[in-house]
């Protein structure tokens, strides 16, 4: 008996090592080509996002080359120019001393930006700037716009692109050629982690059929390899823009055949541009062979363990170990406020998922969930409620999904939702918004009625990762980009949004220390009568220079300011520092009204009152000399609540104005009631003007709503003299902007427009 029942469970023994090395067997192939399939598509997606990313910087430089080739006051120069036929030497002397100053003054924001040629119609330079080849061909400027090639040069190879000078009615003034160094294409291609170890990045441009990798320096070089080979690998890149596709090959480098290599051929969207990049074999595919080799190894324990188990006969002592694991299993892998997965249960869940996802090449969505505004439900109804809404809450989006999905709860009021099996990104998409659409009916917690609503971010494997904790964060990342979108939306993973997420913190960190390292500085723009160009105000702007020496704006920190809670702290310093320096300005003769922007937080959020009140005591300026600017937004959203802290600035003696005025819609309604003196006409209705029959009716009618409430008007970014014309001839009574000035620091603006300035300049 004990002989036949060793000999029963040996053959069950053998019966399941020998079925677990057939499927092995039979499942190793379509795994291998499977994970070699995938392995394959992300690499030309990873080649194809370089080339785009190579597009894209070729695409600023034409951007630039647009930019400067359209300026007005140069064209009209120009043109003026060619339409004289008496025209002498020394008027083109001139006139290529008055066009040197402000193409260079145009270079500027483009440090890659090293050399300008400017031509005359009939190929002759006018204007040479900076970095140029020696050797430079007529071009026709028409047949040449937006042509982007390298040329050689004595330092190295630069990037010409070539634009046309046009005047308004279309006729060729001339041509610009724009070189730019190679350093931005060559940090991209000398990118090592991109495509790992081994990989190399080659470039075909237009100057030739030879092969160009990045160099010492930020140059563009010949690649290091042999003519013969070289010749190959420009011949397939051309064959691959020719069919205008990206292409992923195998290719022999040597005659042994021992050096094998991936080839990826990508063009890009510049004509005549390509990108190839080489990997080598072995290293590619080792991913491949690890991955077979962990799926061997994990068949092997489950033969043995499988073996094992029915060697033994314990399935009765298993029966009461499950029982008692589903339970220390239960309270471990599950949240004990709302029975959802946890945060360690919905990783393995996802893990499992991302396995099943890669064998039958599918694609699975993570959505990050988080509550709106949720901490103030608890600041205001307490915790306890807070719990049995987050109870109902977990209810309620339970309801609304499959029982296939996994949901839980990460912690705090974030939810995590895992969908397998997408048929497309979108259908991540639709579920997101039926997730939304769920909450919007109010719960009612302990006799309260609340209304809350979530953002929603997501993530797609393989697209966004493929491992859990990448694609969770991924999708946290995408939902504060909801959120700081317009909250109770849903927003995709983009890498924009973790490079600005990377960016946000890093503001947000230094913005925190500004104030006490005295990293922020006021500049001012003076202000101006149209006629006479009497200054007699000043517009405060608040600048951030950081440790690094970049100086910021404020429309890339005052967001972040407010939502930080830093904003009230940051408007106190601007206030009390834009009335000492006024105070003592008009104390060494410069009388002037010093304007500074107030966000809406600082009005219905703080004690805006009180911080005037103290900036004015403390510096003892006359409040008739402090104008506080709100923008139309605020005027529209906040009108109601903000118009009695309106009035009490008012009643302090300052002045009050609307900035950025004719950007809304619905504010015109308000400017009776509003404590108003001024309107601010926003700049973009300027720039088109005279020549836009839309922004002259606009501004027209501006001026004739102010006239008829009696109120003053600035016109903001008045930059040439055609348009301080065509304000004076409506009749707008005062402007600022570039024409003018623009923003100075206080000493400048003093040794400019203080009484010695004004005499000179008298």
């Amino acid at each position: 008996m004990k002989r036949a029942q060793r000999r029963i469970v040996s053959l069950a023994t053998l019966g399941i090592l020998v079925t677990g090395a057939l499927v092995g067997l039979a499942t190793a192939w379509p795994l291998y080509q499977a994970h070699r399939q995938g392995l394959e598509t992300v690499t030309l997606m990873s080649a194809s996002a370089q080339a785009e990313s190579l597009d894209h910087l070729l695409a600023r430089y034409r951007d630039v080359a647009r930019q400067i080739a359209s300026r007005s006051e140069l064209r009209c120069r120009l043109e003026t120019y060619l339409e004289d036929p008496a025209a002498t030497g020394e008027e083109r002397e001139a006139l290529a001393a008055f066009m040197a100053p402000r193409l260079v003054d145009a270079m500027l924001p483009s440090p890659d930006l090293v050399g300008l040629e400017r031509r005359d119609p009939a190929g002759r330079p006018l204007v040479t700037i900076g970095r140029v080849p020696d050797s430079r061909p007529p071009v026709d400027g028409a047949e040449a716009a937006g042509q982007t090639r390298l040329v050689p040069a004595e330092e190295g190879l630069l990037v010409e692109v070539t634009a046309p000078v046009l005047s308004r009615e279309g006729r060729p003034l001339g041509s610009d050629r724009l070189y730019f160094g190679p350093r931005g294409i060559a940090e991209m291609l000398d990118d090592p982690e991109r495509f790992g170890e081994g990989a190399r990045q080659w470039l075909l441009a237009p100057s030739g059929p030879v092969l160009l990798a990045a160099g010492p320096g930020g140059a563009l070089v010949p690649a290091e390899a042999e003519a013969e080979a070289d010749g190959r690998r420009t011949e397939r890149l051309g064959e691959a823009l020719a069919s205008g596709r990206a292409e992923l090959t195998h290719a022999t480098l040597d005659e042994e055949g021992d050096d094998a290599a991936v080839l990826v051929r990508v063009p890009l969207a510049t004509p005549g541009w390509g990108l190839l990049v080489q990997i080598p074999a072995r290293g590619f595919y080792g991913v491949v062979y690890h991955e077979l080799l962990w799926a061997a190894m994990v068949v092997l324990v489950l033969m043995a363990l499988g073996a094992l188990a029915t060697a033994r006969v314990i399935s009765p002592l298993l029966t009461r170990i499950t029982d008692q694991a589903g339970r220390l299993r239960h309270s471990a892998h599950f949240d004990a406020l709302t029975g959802l997965p946890n945060r360690a249960y919905l990783n393995r869940r996802l893990a499992l998922a991302l396995e099943r996802a890669e064998e039958d090449d599918s694609a699975l969505a993570v959505l990050f969930l988080d509550l709106d505004h949720f901490k103030d439900i608890n600041d205001s109804l307490g915790h306890p409620l807070g719990d049995r809404l987050l109870q109902a809450v977990g209810r309620r989006l339970r309801r609304a999904v499959r029982d296939e999905d996994a949901l839980g709860r990460l912690g705090g009021d974030e939810f995590v939702l895992v969908l397998e099996h997408l048929h497309e990104p979108a259908d991540a998409g639709r579920v997101a918004q039926k997730l939304i659409d769920a909450l919007l009916q109010p719960f009612i917690v302990d006799q309260h009625e609340i209304f809350i609503g979530a953002s929603i971010g997501i993530s797609v494997s393989p697209r966004d990762g493929r491992d859990a904790g990448e694609l969770i964060q991924r999708a946290d990342t995408a939902m504060y980009g909801a959120k700081a979108l317009k909250r109770n939306t849903w927003m995709f993973y983009t890498p924009a949004l973790a490079e600005a997420s990377r960016e946000r913190f890093t503001m947000d960190t230094g913005l925190r220390r500004a104030l006490e390292r005295q990293e922020l500085v006021l500049h001012y723009q003076p202000q101006a009568r149209v006629e006479g160009s009497r200054v007699f105000g000043a517009e405060a702007l608040v600048r951030w220079t950081t440790p690094e020496g970049e100086v910021i704006g404020p429309g890339r920190f005052i967001a972040l300011a407010e939502e930080a809670g830093l904003i009230h702290h940051i408007g106190r310093w601007v206030l009390g520092e834009a009335c000492r320096q006024a105070r003592e300005w008009e104390l060494a003769g410069l009388p002037l009204r010093v304007a500074v922007n107030l966000s809406g937080l600082q009005v219905v959020q703080g004690d805006i009152v009180g911080d005037v009140r103290d900036a004015l005591e403390q510096s003892g300026l006359s409040p008739a000399r402090l104008e506080l600017e709100i923008t139309e937004g605020f005027v529209i959203g906040h009108a109601d609540e903000g118009l009695e802290r309106l009035n009490g600035l008012r009643r302090l003696g300052v002045e009050l104005a609307v900035d950025d005025f004719g950007t809304g819609y619905s504010s015109l309604s308000y400017l009776k009631r509003l404590p108003v003196q001024c309107l601010k006409i926003d700049r973009s209705f300027i720039s088109d003007v005279p020549g836009d029959p839309d922004d002259e009716t606009i501004v027209a009618a501006i001026l004739s709503i102010a006239e008829r409430l009696g109120l003053d008007v600035i016109a903001e970014g008045v930059e040439d003299a055609t348009q301080l014309d065509f304000l004076r001839s409506l009749g707008c009574p005062a402007y600022q902007g570039d024409y003018l000035s623009p923003p100075l620091t206080a000493a400048e603006f003093a040794k400019r427009w203080g009484t010695e300035g004004l005499a000179r300049e008298a």
